[in-house]
C-alpha cells in the first residue's frame, strides 16, 4: 500500500514537472516566434498619411483626441504614443492626437476681388460673409471689393464674418432732360447728341395743332434728371396718309462717308413701326457710300451717326 502511493505521488511529480516544461517551452516558440515593429514617426502628418504608414507597419491607430494648435494645421498628429523609434510587437494601438488647426485665423486679403471670386476665398478660410454695403467709386469698377472689416492680416476665429465694401461702379453722369415739345426732330437728336444720349425709340401720330416732324410728346418729361443708360422716347407730329395716297415699293437712303485718310465708325438707325433698329454699325472707310432702303408704306427715319455724332438725318 505505502510502495503503491509513492509511486502515484512520483507519477504527480512527473506529470507536473512534464506540464511545466510543455507550456514554458510553448510560450518560449510562441514568444520567439512573435514579430516586433519600429514605431514610425507621424508627428505633423496628415490623418491619411499615418493610417496608410502604421498601417503598413501592421500598426493599429487610435485617435485619442482633437486640440489645437498654432502651427500644426487642421487633421495633423501633434502627439503619438508609443513614441517613434520604440519596438513594439506588431498589431499594437499606436494613439494619436490630431490638431483643430488654430483657433485664430489670419484674415485673407479680397480688397480688389469681385465679390464671386472673394466668397470662394472666403470658403476656403471657412468664413462667413457679413454685411454688404455698396457705394458709387470712380476707381472701382462694379462689383469689386473696395474694403473690408476686420481689415486683412487681422487675427480672428475661424466663425467670425467679414463685413466688405463693394463698389456700385463710376456714378454715371446727370442731364436735366431738355424740353422737345414743338422742336423738329433733326433739332432734338441734336441736343441729344450733345450729351452723348440716343433716343430709344420714336413713334409717330397725327396732331393737327402742331406743324409736321416736331416732336408732340417727351418721356422722360422736362426737367427730369436723366443719365446716358436711361432710355428716351419721343413722338414726332407726322398727318396721316389718306386711302390712296399710298405710294408702295421702296425709297433709297444714301449716305457717303467724307473723304479722309481715316476710317469712321458709321452708326445707321432706322425708326420703324415705332421701333428703332440698327441697320448698319461699322467702321468704314473713307468716301464708301451705304445703303439703305426704306419701304415707302409707313412712317420711317434714318439718322446717321458718324463717330458717335449725328451727322444727318431724313424722315419718309
Amino acid at each position: 500500500m505505502f510502495r503503491q502511493s509513492i509511486q502515484i505521488i512520483i507519477g504527480l511529480i512527473v506529470f507536473v514537472i512534464i506540464f511545466i516544461l510543455t507550456t514554458y517551452f510553448s510560450v518560449y516558440i510562441f514568444v520567439k516566434t512573435e514579430k516586433y515593429v519600429i514605431i514610425p514617426d507621424v508627428t505633423g502628418k496628415d490623418i491619411i498619411y499615418v493610417l496608410e504608414s502604421l498601417s503598413d507597419n501592421r500598426l493599429n491607430t487610435k485617435v485619442d483626441g482633437t486640440e489645437y494648435h498654432s502651427t500644426i494645421p487642421k487633421n495633423h498628429v501633434i502627439y503619438q504614443d508609443p513614441k517613434p523609434g520604440s519596438e513594439v510587437k506588431e498589431g499594437r494601438d499606436v494613439s494619436i492626437v490630431l490638431s483643430k488647426g488654430s483657433k485664430w485665423l489670419r484674415l485673407p486679403d479680397i480688397r480688389g476681388m469681385p465679390i464671386e471670386k472673394a466668397q470662394i476665398v472666403l470658403d476656403q478660410h471657412r468664413l462667413c460673409r457679413g454685411e454688404i454695403t455698396r457705394i458709387y467709386h470712380p476707381q472701382f469698377v462694379s462689383g469689386m471689393i473696395i474694403y473690408q472689416f476686420p481689415e486683412p492680416g487681422s487675427y480672428i476665429t475661424n466663425i467670425a464674418c467679414i463685413d466688405i465694401l463693394v463698389s456700385r461702379g463710376h456714378r454715371s453722369t446727370l442731364y436735366q432732360m431738355p424740353d422737345f415739345i414743338g422742336v423738329s426732330i433733326e433739332e432734338a437728336l441734336m441736343m441729344l447728341s450733345t450729351i452723348n444720349i440716343q433716343p430709344f425709340s420714336i413713334k409717330y401720330a397725327s396732331d393737327n395743332q402742331w406743324p409736321e416732324n416736331r416732336i408732340i410728346e417727351q418721356k422722360p418729361a422736362f426737367g427730369y434728371a436723366i443719365t446716358k443708360e436711361e432710355p428716351v422716347y419721343l413722338t414726332v407730329n407726322r398727318k396721316n396718309l389718306k386711302i390712296g395716297d399710298s405710294k408702295g415699293g421702296i425709297s433709297l437712303y444714301v449716305y457717303s462717308v467724307p473723304n479722309g485718310f481715316l476710317q469712321k465708325h458709321v452708326l445707321i438707325r432706322l425708326n420703324i413701326f415705332g421701333v428703332t433698329i440698327h441697320v448698319h454699325d461699322d467702321f468704314i472707310r473713307p468716301a464708301k457710300k451705304i445703303y439703305v432702303l426704306i419701304p415707302n408704306d409707313c412712317d420711317a427715319s434714318v439718322f446717321v451717326y458718324q463717330d458717335e455724332t449725328l451727322v444727318d438725318s431724313k424722315i419718309f
